[in-house]
């Protein structure tokens, strides 16, 4: 027998599978989008941010902020828009954070009855495990105003886990959820 035919479809299959598992890992925040449908906005062409958006007396612009502002003006720009100083349309953003808590139950094997497989019923018996689990939730919301009117016309938000491998790679993140977005 060809021990190469036999396993080239098991490489396959376990190749395949560690692509599954490495994707399944990445963590995307959830997206959701409201628009007001009779809006147009093919007829807009410029763009600023929200004047509330702007450092005053002794506030600083974060890096955080910068990194978005940088992500949507890239999105905003791709899209056909144009940054101005009299603008069409205004981009204004908020940022939340909220701490969770979530239980979760796992069914685990137990160690003694499903070792002893002779118990019949009593060799699938369940043990559960509860664990309790903490985290940080992110929200990153982007709405998009009708300047003329002070309408909202559109409304973007990303919801999604905090975790130290994401302020490690902040700008990377932000670039990641907004373009997801928009």
């Amino acid at each position: 027998m060809n021990t190469q035919k036999t396993l080239r479809p098991m490489l396959v299959t376990l190749l395949f599978s560690v692509i599954w598992l490495i994707s399944a890992c990445q963590s995307l925040p959830q997206i959701h989008a409201l628009y007001d449908q009779t809006a147009d906005l093919n007829r807009y062409t410029t763009f600023a941010f929200y004047p509330q958006l702007q450092p005053e007396g002794e506030e600083y612009d974060k890096l955080s902020t910068r990194y978005i502002k940088a992500a949507i003006m890239t999105q905003m720009i791709s899209k056909g828009y144009r940054y101005s100083n009299n603008p069409d349309l205004w981009v204004n953003f908020n940022t939340y954070t909220k701490e969770k808590i979530q239980d979760l139950s796992d069914v685990m094997p137990h160690p003694y009855y499903d070792f002893r497989h002779d118990y019949g019923v009593w060799g699938n018996y369940p043990h559960y495990e509860t664990r309790i689990e903490q985290y940080t939730e992110g929200t990153l919301n982007i709405d998009v105003i009708d300047k003329s009117n002070k309408k909202l016309l559109w409304e973007g938000i990303a919801v999604g886990r905090l975790n130290k491998r994401t302020l490690d790679n902040l700008e990377e993140k932000i670039n990641q959820a907004v373009a997801l977005i928009f």
